[in-house]
């Protein structure tokens, strides 16, 4: 069975690599790591490991760029991912793209939410006793660590084959891309702000769904399908683009006004009906918008040459994420017992950090049977 879409993509059985979101991937996974580094030694989030900083500096610092992440890291993972799903579900067909989504989604989403992160999580928090006493201790928290980014792409992926099997994709008229994304980064807003009324930012629910982060999730996979299936983003326009890095620098100087003057406390930003939590909401919608869409079009024409390295860590990319969770706390449980103050274990642990979860996951894809995953 094939799927109808735009007749833009028709016609095509192959898609080569593309080096710009190859480069943007990786950038965003060291991104990610590093991140979870900060997490892992700064006074911020919660991670499998946590050896805080009692260093005021470095702790701002860290919940600063924590904070920028949140904004709109893990919407750009969604951007590209719906950018490349039209055309799979095109090329393969429903069941041939179900079946790949399972097998590359569902397969390193299971092995985590079973073995693991609940060693990881064990491992990182020095509990006594057995690996067997650790997993028990930790297996009704069904939480997969980062993995959960897979499983909700898996959800919105088998949500989209559904909607194109019941409506496919025409060419059609509706709004251009610029009235687009005003209206998305409002929804993004105004979603954000409700759904955190009930499901606080870093609050953790059954399978670490991060429900508080769905509708900047959402909303960058839906602009990603949505733009793969018009060509919006091909080549971004340049007033479209210059409006994009605006919005993301005023939702960026939100965020840090907003710390500036109360960088006390965590929760009036996590959710509610605190003024707190509407400036983190705004910012999101702009940055998670705007940003997305700058960087996007940055690397489209400024980093889109395909270099040997580029293309091997373009590769590892997908396993590097999928690694990141039992490297960074083996490094950390390494250096656990070492004299050295939080912070300098992070300037070893974030850099060691991203060349293992690389350099592991580039080995593993040149084994066939992982490839197929990783």
């Amino acid at each position: 069975m094939t799927t109808a879409v735009a007749p833009r993509m028709a016609g095509r059985s192959t898609q080569p690599r593309n080096a710009a979101y190859d480069n943007l991937k990786v950038v965003l996974v060291m991104a990610v790591i590093v991140g979870h580094a900060l997490v892992a030694y700064g006074a911020v989030g919660s991670w499998a490991y946590s050896e805080p900083s009692d260093n005021e500096v470095f702790n701002i610092v860290a919940n600063l760029l924590v904070s920028f992440g949140v904004l709109f890291a893990m919407g750009l993972f969604f951007l590209i991912a719906g950018l490349f799903t039209p055309r799979s579900l095109a090329r393969k067909g429903i069941g041939r793209f179900m079946r790949d989504r399972l097998l590359r989604f569902g397969i390193p989403f299971v092995l985590y939410l079973f073995v693991v992160f609940p060693l990881v999580e064990w491992a990182g928090s020095g509990a006594p006793g057995s690996v067997w006493d650790g997993l028990s201790a930790v297996a009704d928290e069904r939480d997969p660590g980062p993995l959960w980014f897979v499983f909700v792409l898996l959800i919105f992926s088998f949500a989209y084959a559904g909607v194109r099997v019941v409506l496919p994709a025409r060419m059609r008229s509706g709004p251009r891309l610029g009235a687009f994304l005003f209206g998305l980064a409002a929804a993004v807003t105004v979603g954000t702000f409700l759904v955190r009324l009930e499901f606080p930012l870093d609050s953790f629910q059954q399978f670490s769904l991060h429900l508080w982060q769905w509708p900047q999730c959402l909303g960058l996979f839906v602009l990603g399908t949505t733009a793969a299936e018009r060509g919006w983003l091909d080549s971004v326009p340049v007033r479209v683009r210059r409006w994009c890095g605006w919005a993301a620098s005023v939702g960026a100087a939100g965020i840090v006004t907003a710390f500036a003057i109360d960088h006390q406390r965590f929760e009036p930003y996590a959710g509610g009906w605190t003024w707190q939590a509407g400036v983190t909401a705004v910012c999101e919608g702009l940055v998670s918008v705007g940003f997305a869409v700058w960087a996007l079009d940055r690397f489209q024409r400024h980093h889109s040459r395909a270099a040997p390295v580029g293309r091997a860590a373009g590769r590892a990319a997908y396993g590097a994420y999928i690694l990141q969770a039992p490297v960074l706390v083996g490094l950390a449980l390494s250096l656990q017992h070492l004299g050295l103050p939080p912070e300098v274990k992070f300037l070893i642990v974030a850099p060691l950090g991203v060349a293992i979860s690389f350099g592991a996951a580039w080995l593993l894809s040149r084994i066939p049977g992982v490839r197929r995953v990783i």
